[in-house]
């Protein structure tokens, strides 16, 4: 329809072709390879990520943008710089888009530290990185042999540092066996093969020390010094190693890892073998400080003698003052202990009459008072067979009745008495029979024997062999024994309380 309101009629226009997402991707992707061609580009790394496969992932960016990079492990391998995340850096490479996400992503080939050369920073990182990890320690350093009879060299041949330390060295020695390994000490290659070098003279086993080094020059050309596997390889050696890379005011990494750093290749020479001049010199001063020593010492011990001789005695005088002094105090000593023998001995029969079973005790009583009733009544027996004698004869000379009637008088009153000095005699023998069972009860009743039938314990000091009544005459550690009704038993004293 028209603006007049008429219908208008035509052809159709034909559709645009559709791309797909891969496609669209790969357009872009060729138009940034062909109008983007590689560049340099600087940021700070965050992110940074190693992948298992040994390619690294980081994020480069800027206060406004950011940037996924790759760096693939090839290109990684190369790379002296240890990257940290919020490392300010170069990166060199080409942009391209990831097609499997539609990713702009940088692909760098090369990193160089900003404001700081990347090889200073690199010799940083690695020094810190292996201080931090104790390969610099002192611990680990070890002393130089004395007069090394083999000294191995690893540097390279034909070089200035190489004459100058054999110069050095047989000039001060001319016996000095020295083994030289060569190796390259520049570029690519060099640091595994001065690695190898010393490798190889350890497993050879001859040398006392070795020298690695070379001559001056530029922090590249020192480089293969500041590898990571040279230092390791010094710090693996068995043999002793003197670094000497440079010029005194030049250091590297193997300077640290080395048991001693030579300010030169020279210096290494002196530092390794002494001169004849010196060590004969040195020899006379050894000997004429080790002569006045022993001079002073003879003097000493002479002096010491002389005083020593003034102060001693004929000693056989005292030697028998001391054999009589032993023998009174081996008589003293045999005279106390069988004192002491004789005082258990007496204390022991003691406490074992003490502890006789009270029937035994009463037994005894018993046989006592019966022999004292036998003997009553054997001296009655006989006194009343004196008086029947003599009222008999006293009869037979009175035959008249009234000596009869006085005698037969008599003889009742005989009868009489005896009859009661019998009853008084049974009575007194009832009354002691009943006084001694009163008694043997007392003494069952107080017998040490009927207390321990009650549950209690007799308690002896093996110490002194005394019965403990009291808790403060026990010391700690004491050994006991407790005698019970039947047995005995031993026990140690742990605690008291008095």
């Amino acid at each position: 329809m028209n603006r007049q309101g008429e219908l208008e009629f035509g052809a159709r226009k034909p559709a645009p072709r559709a791309l797909s997402v891969t496609q669209l991707v790969r357009m872009v992707r060729d138009a940034l390879d062909v109008g983007l061609d590689e560049c340099w580009v600087a940021g700070e790394v965050s992110n940074l990520r190693l992948a298992p496969s040994g390619h690294l992932y980081l994020t480069l960016k800027d206060a406004r943008s950011s940037i996924a990079v790759v760096m693939f492990r090839t290109a990684l391998e190369r790379q002296r710089l240890r990257l940290t995340d919020g490392l300010q850096v170069l990166l060199r490479g080409r942009v391209s888009l990831y097609e499997a996400r539609g990713m702009l992503q940088f692909y760098a080939d090369e990193i160089q530290p900003r404001g700081l050369g990347a090889l200073q920073l690199a010799f940083e990182q690695l020094k810190q990185r292996l201080s931090a990890e104790g390969l610099f320690d002192d611990a680990r350093k070890r002393p130089l042999p004395f007069l090394p009879r083999t000294v191995g060299i690893v540097t390279a041949l034909g070089g200035a540092a190489l004459r100058d330390m054999l110069s050095t060295m047989l000039g001060r020695n001319p016996n000095v066996h020295v083994l030289i390994r060569p190796a390259r000490v520049q570029g690519a290659g060099a640091a595994a093969d001065v690695a190898q070098a010393l490798a190889d003279l350890n497993r050879d086993g001859r040398c006392e020390v070795i020298i690695v080094g070379r001559g001056g020059g530029s922090l590249e050309d020192l480089w293969a010094f500041n590898e990571e596997s040279v230092a390791r390889a010094i710090r693996r050696s068995n043999i002793p190693v003197i670094s000497a890379v440079g010029h005194e005011i030049d250091y590297t990494i193997a300077d640290f890892a080395a048991d001693l750093r030579a300010p030169t290749p020279t210096a290494a020479g002196h530092l390794v073998m002494p001169a004849r001049a010196e060590l004969r010199q040195r020899l006379d001063e050894t000997a004429s400080t080790l002569v006045g020593a022993i001079r002073a010492a003879a003097a000493a011990y002479r002096k010491e003698t002389a005083q020593l001789a003034r102060g001693v005695r004929n000693p056989a005088p005292q030697l028998r003052q001391n054999r009589q002094r032993v023998d009174e105090y081996a008589a003293a000593l045999k005279a106390a202990i069988g004192r002491a023998a004789e005082r258990r001995r007496r204390h022991l029969e003691h406490l074992s009459q003490r502890l006789r079973a009270p029937l035994h005790v009463a037994r005894e009583i018993r046989i006592r008072a019966a022999r004292a009733a036998l003997h009553l009544a054997r001296s009655l027996t006989a006194m009343v067979q004196r008086e029947r004698l003599t009222v008999a004869g006293l009869a037979a000379h009175l035959s008249r009745a009234p000596l009869r009637q006085r005698a037969q008088t008599h003889r009742l009153a005989i009868d009489r008495h005896q009859q009661h000095l019998l009853v008084a005699m049974r009575r007194a023998l009832e009354s002691r029979r009943h006084q001694l069972v009163q008694l043997a009860g007392r003494l069952d009743s107080l017998s040490p024997l009927k207390v321990l039938e009650r549950g209690y314990a007799v308690a002896i000091n093996t110490r002194d062999g005394r019965v403990i009544t009291d808790a403060a005459a026990v010391e700690i550690g004491d050994e006991l024994e407790l005698r019970l009704k039947r047995g005995r038993i031993a026990a140690v004293t742990r605690s008291r309380q008095t």
